[in-house]
């Protein structure tokens, strides 16, 4: 709920994923907690069968090097590591772990047969083919979580199950090993080793260095929920100069500096709150078998340990999978005569004499519909594209208005309209599009000042087209404006071309010339930054 009320209220830039990423959360949790019979019985079967495909799809892409349905030239950049249909192999070893942790408890207190056993070796596999050191952070928590939960008397009945799990988890690496030593597919833990030994090197320190600088500056309220990337545009550091990052790799330093300690606390505080009632109805839970509490318990653990050097809780899927679990142990508590609120039971005929049910499907339509604006600009914006680029520029621009009227706050749309805007009123000699434009832009920035690339636009249309507009700006407004840019993309390659045509149009050629030669040392291949330095020179 805090997550929401930051999106809506408190975060100055709008964001699809700031409504659509709690949402996701507290609706998974709420149908689990309320469905959980099916859940339990029927759709963790249907998870274990995904989970299952998508782990037989990771071996597959690991074992041949082919990619199968992904780039090869992609999984050569992050070192022939398995995704699957992820968007990084880190994201697929949290995700297996959700997975893997349920069927492997089960196993360990004495349910299922070889078909379980197999299946977590499967899984196990997979796990090792992403080459993860977040995923073994989450398999080894979950795992000490569990042995630690159902206690040293539970191991020892079970002792024999534990030495095959071993046995098979020593038996899947020898098999990696030697595959890998044969040759035919790239894997080794020397990367682990190298973690263990020398510490983290893949740069993520300098990530929670800066993150810890920004918490200072924003303590209490944060600097907005998802807005992380805009932050570190306007004050990035080495090596991560010429890259764009969304994200800290550390969930609970991301909540932190993006809602501030009162985020941090909240979410702590749900997880101390959770910790606490599983260790409080330990006994009576293995007492009980209550499985789905124990397994459930497990499978966050994994999640919530891979959240301390990556960002499960920033994606949808994983989102939904926590919440549902959440769900499951929330409606086991109150099985076992935890204490819980309960809402007021509305009366079935209370408000305007209509059926409640009516209400509550109208209710239901209408968040429905609210929920999809964005799905629905965002397809009104890739539809009037689609027109534009078959030549109806007519019906291009009207459906990017629509899009925009569906989400007058985003950012994004302002800037599509107003280039299309732009461009008809130059091709077509129209100053009215251009003057149209104009007002697009200014628009844009207003709805979110983090999102430079309007008043971008809107720098270079006063600049290039000047002659087009009622009341063309100033030098001096034109170089604030560049500067504001600047100031928020240091880096950026287009604010600081922008910059030296802006410097060599208000008269200050030879600062012009020392900028583009600067930024000519840093792009020396650049072909457009070579055109620039030509025409700053007037050679």
């Amino acid at each position: 709920m805090l997550l929401l009320i930051n999106a809506l209220y408190l975060n100055p830039a709008y964001h699809a994923e700031g409504i659509y990423l709690p949402a996701t959360l507290l609706f998974a949790f709420l149908a689990a907690s309320y469905h959980p019979v099916w859940l339990i019985q029927t759709g963790f079967k249907i998870f274990c069968a995904v989970i299952a495909l998508i782990a037989v799809w990771a071996l597959v892409q690991w074992l041949t090097g082919s990619g199968f349905l992904e780039e090869r030239s992609f999984l050569e950049l992050i070192g022939f590591r398995s995704l699957a249909l992820f968007a990084s192999p880190n994201t697929l070893a949290t995700a297996l772990n959700l997975g893997m942790m349920p069927v492997l408890g089960f196993y360990l207190l004495g349910r299922g047969g070889r078909g379980v056993y197999g299946l977590t070796l499967l899984l196990f596999a997979a796990l090792l083919a992403t080459q993860s050191r977040g995923g073994y952070l989450g398999l080894l928590s979950g795992v000490l979580f569990f042995v630690t939960f159902v206690g040293q008397a539970s191991v020892v009945a079970e002792w024999r199950r534990y030495r095959a799990v071993a046995v098979g988890f020593l038996a899947v690496l020898a098999f990696f090993k030697f595959y890998a030593w044969l040759g035919l597919a790239s894997w080794s833990m020397d990367a682990v080793f190298a973690t263990l030994s020398h510490g983290d090197s893949s740069h993520r320190w300098e990530i929670y260095q800066f993150t810890w600088r920004g918490l200072t500056e924003h303590l209490w309220l944060g600097i907005g929920y998802f807005n992380f990337g805009y932050y570190f545009e306007a004050h990035k550091v080495p090596p991560y100069l010429d890259k764009r990052v969304f994200f800290v790799h550390n969930d609970y330093l991301q909540f932190a500096l993006e809602t501030g300690l009162l985020g941090l606390s909240l979410f702590l505080l749900l997880i101390i709150t959770v910790y606490g009632q599983l260790f409080k109805f330990r006994q009576q839970a293995m007492s009980e078998r209550r499985l789905p509490l124990i397994l459930s318990a497990a499978a966050i653990t994994s999640m919530l340990a891979h959240a301390l050097v990556d960002y499960p809780f920033y994606i949808p899927v994983l989102l939904a999978v926590f919440g549902a679990y959440l769900g499951i142990i929330n409606q086991c508590f109150v099985d076992m005569g935890a204490r819980y609120l309960q809402l007021p039971k509305i009366p079935v005929r209370q408000f305007l004499g209509l059926n409640s049910g009516f209400i509550g499907n109208v209710l239901v339509i209408g968040l429905a519909l609210w929920f999809g604006l964005p799905a629905f600009a965002s397809a009104s914006a890739d539809f009037g594209l689609y027109r534009l680029l078959h030549g109806d520029a007519q019906n291009g621009l009207y459906w990017h208005g629509v899009a925009r009227l569906l989400q007058p706050s985003e950012a994004g749309y302002y800037w599509r309209e107003g280039v299309i805007l732009r461009d008809l009123g130059v091709t077509q000699s129209r100053p009215e599009l251009v003057e149209k434009s104009n007002v697009v832009f200014s628009q844009g920035l207003e709805v979110n000042p983090f999102e430079v690339n309007n008043l971008l636009e809107k720098t270079a249309l006063h600049r290039q087209y000047r002659t087009m507009l009622k009341q063309p700006a100033s030098h001096r407004d034109i170089m604030s404006w560049i500067d504001y840019v600047k100031s928020r993309q240091p880096h950026s390659d287009p604010a600081q071309m922008e910059y030296v045509r802006c410097l060599d149009f208000v008269g200050e050629h030879g600062k012009a010339i020392e900028q583009a030669k600067i930024l000519k040392d840093r792009r020396p291949q650049s072909k457009p930054v070579q055109k620039l330095l030509e025409s700053v020179s007037h050679e």
